[in-house]
């Protein structure tokens, strides 16, 4: 049965995530039908650093896009909590219904591999699509040719809200939809998505920083972990990396979100913290005995 913390910070993420996608929509609707002309755009696009950029390259809009700017900033001090907290795109994609969610029942299973089927072990390192394809864009733009306008997340969702509202067809937005029943609600969000790649770079840059100096950051103790798994089977972005780390300290995930699922999860007392510049904010207390978590955990794992 999951647990009343679990629920909680469920619901709490869950609460943060629809009334953001509920300002979303209602900015994208003013924009779609100003009420006398003031309103020309959804403003919520002008948290968008990848976005930012296309449109403040060679003008003068770069003061005007600050919001943008805030959110690198904080990315690069906390990393993508944006995914796991605001982007309406990924709140959409998350709670479609997927047979993937039934399948996450293994551990094994969420580890990824190299090109000979090995599973890849700690600190290894893998080539990721979206990086790949955040670099093809932006030499594309770079030559003149502008596709971000296509794959930009929040553009996607304004322009989804804007089809719907005309009675047409999103079809980028649809095949996200289909992808996200297929693959996993958050795979585009790991391993496609050009502004996922780039707060993940922002995230990464400053991933040196200790959890005192970041807003928000998750925190584990290494002494108290058993490794049993349970924090990548709840966690939405399927990130073993928390379950594998053998570190005490801030753990700066590239593709973390910061949803705090792993903490709610995690079966060990203090084992994983949520923190905001240090403070916890969300602690893992977990009940059971050591035996009973292990003997657990590794059915799951196997």
């Amino acid at each position: 049965m999951e647990g009343r913390q679990r629920r909680i910070a469920r619901w709490t993420r869950r609460v943060v995530q629809l009334s953001f996608l509920g300002f979303f929509v209602a900015l994208a609707w003013a924009a779609s039908y100003p009420p006398s002309g003031a309103v020309g755009e959804n403003l919520f696009l002008r948290v968008d650093p990848l976005a930012a950029f296309v449109a403040a390259y060679g003008s003068s809009l770069w003061l005007y896009l600050l919001p943008a700017w805030v959110m690198l900033g904080l990315t690069f001090l906390s990393g993508r909590f944006f995914c796991g907290w605001i982007c309406p795109l990924g709140t959409v994609l998350e709670i479609i219904p997927s047979p993937w969610k039934r399948r996450r029942r293994k551990l094994s299973g969420l580890r990824a591999r190299d090109l000979s089927g090995r599973p890849l072990r700690e600190g290894d390192r893998r080539l990721r699509l979206k990086y790949l394809f955040l670099a093809v864009l932006a030499l594309l733009f770079l030559v003149g040719t502008n596709l971000f306008w296509i794959f930009d997340p929040l553009v996607v969702a304004n322009r989804a809200v804007v089809f719907i509202l005309a009675g047409s067809v999103p079809l980028v937005f649809v095949a996200l939809a289909v992808l996200a029943v297929a693959a996993g609600p958050r795979f585009w969000c790991q391993e496609m998505c050009p502004l996922g790649a780039c707060l993940s770079l922002a995230g990464m840059a400053g991933s040196r920083l200790p959890a005192a100096a970041s807003p928000l950051a998750l925190v584990k103790r290494e002494e108290s972990c058993i490794h049993c798994g349970k924090c990548a089977l709840a966690c939405p972005f399927g990130i073993v990396e928390v379950a594998d780390a053998r570190r005490t300290g801030r753990l700066a995930l590239a593709d973390c979100a910061l949803c705090g699922e792993c903490v709610a999860a995690c079966p060990r007392e203090g084992a994983l913290s949520l923190r905001a510049m240090g403070a916890p904010i969300m602690v893992s207390r977990g009940k059971g005995t050591t035996g009973e978590a292990r003997e657990e955990g590794a059915a799951c794992a196997v």
